[in-house]
């Protein structure tokens, strides 16, 4: 009993430097809210809105330290419905992330799987939706800073930090046999952090998206929504997107450890199969304050441009938010804000995120929720 007492023991002090070198992190956001809308299809509502300041999820961090500055990296990511509990994007286990790959202090980090673009990644964290938190997003989130959808099927890389400097690309198969162009997408973008002062570059190009290939890049999470107002052509619902081209800008002033000034410009430019075509040009920026270190206030105001081709319409939008946030604790806050958006023009609908459209030419949503993360 004593030598194998003591071979256990022996094997313990042996494995523990390889156990000590892989890890497995827990995360995750419970976000709920009471909400009330002015105009939903035509009436008020009072409803709970999931993932009202943000997107519900579980999910789990993996490395693995291979020695000599590398190690395995991977991600799995559960979107949900806290109202009922319910799994997100189109009822995927792991809709949000779902990616493996190798990380190099040196070289980057190369990963597959399913992941986000360029867009979310640079210019996400400066647009007034997550700045601020609450729904103010370009209508029908055109350009995907809310995240509305992600890209199967994808590897991407993402350089190491050079001198305040960092780089990001991204290709997503459209796995169809024989054709390589039917839903597939890519994306690059890269970001230079100065101290108080951030710039970031983002380009994503999306090729006949959507359902018709629903094993590539982007398929029901991308032309599912009602809410998703350019999915389709204005002379024909049934006829599709052929491209969509995201092009932006962000950048970040801190002017103090508490005052911090976002702005995002950035073009959306989509080309249907039926040969009209629609551009879109959105202007965002807010600003946040922590006014107390458990209170934080915000403000912010978005602008959208459209340009029809092939229809007879420019339409536009305006839309504004105040929020306020309290933490109860380091890991849950109450919130409170009010999003309103303004819409003129024809084939302009009024039509918060989240929300089904307004029959009038505007909508109100305001909401008051409560956060956990952990």
């Amino acid at each position: 009993m004593k030598v194998k007492a003591a071979v256990l023991v022996a094997s313990a002090i042996v494995a523990s430097p390889v156990m000590a070198q892989s890890s497995v992190t827990l995360y995750g956001i419970v976000s709920e809210g009471l909400t009330w809308v002015n105009n939903e299809g035509g009436a008020r509502n009072v409803k709970l809105l999931s993932g009202s300041n943000q997107n519900n999820r579980l999910g789990f961090k993996i490395g693995e330290d291979l020695g000599g500055g590398t190690k395995v990296v991977a991600q799995l990511e559960n979107g949900f419905d806290v109202t009922n509990g319910k799994l997100g994007q189109g009822g995927r286990m792991f809709g949000r992330q779902a990616f493996v790959g190798l990380s190099n202090s040196t070289m980057g980090t190369l990963t597959a799987g399913r992941q986000y673009d360029m867009f979310w990644d640079y210019l996400t964290p400066y647009s007034a939706g997550v700045a601020i938190g609450g729904l103010l997003a370009s209508p029908g989130d055109a350009d995907n800073l809310m995240g509305s959808w992600r890209y199967s099927n994808s590897v991407k890389y993402v350089s190491p930090t050079m001198r305040g400097f960092d780089f990001e690309a991204l290709y997503a198969f459209s796995n169809a046999p024989g054709d390589f162009s039917v839903n597939r997408a890519f994306s690059t973008g890269a970001r230079y952090n100065a101290g108080p002062f951030q710039l970031a570059a983002a380009y994503v190009e999306l090729d006949d998206p959507g359902t018709v290939n629903a094993a590539g890049a982007v398929s029901d999470d991308y032309a599912g929504a009602p809410f998703f107002l350019f999915r389709t052509s204005q002379l024909s619902h049934s006829v599709g997107v052929s491209r969509q081209r995201n092009f932006g800008l962000g950048a970040r002033y801190d002017v103090s450890s508490r005052l911090h000034l976002n702005a995002v410009v950035d073009a959306v430019r989509y080309r249907y199969k039926d040969g009209t075509s629609l551009a879109l040009d959105n202007y965002d920026v807010s600003v946040s304050w922590l006014a107390t270190p458990a209170l934080a206030l915000g403000a912010g105001y978005l602008y959208t441009s459209g340009r029809y081709h092939g229809v007879d319409a420019n339409p536009h939008w305006n839309a504004a938010q105040v929020s306020v946030d309290y933490s109860l604790s380091k890991r849950t806050d109450v919130y409170v804000y009010d999003t309103f958006q303004r819409a003129s023009g024809a084939h302009a609908e009024a039509d918060v995120y989240l929300n089904a459209p307004s029959s009038s030419s505007s909508q109100n949503v305001i909401v008051a929720g409560l956060r956990h993360r952990f």
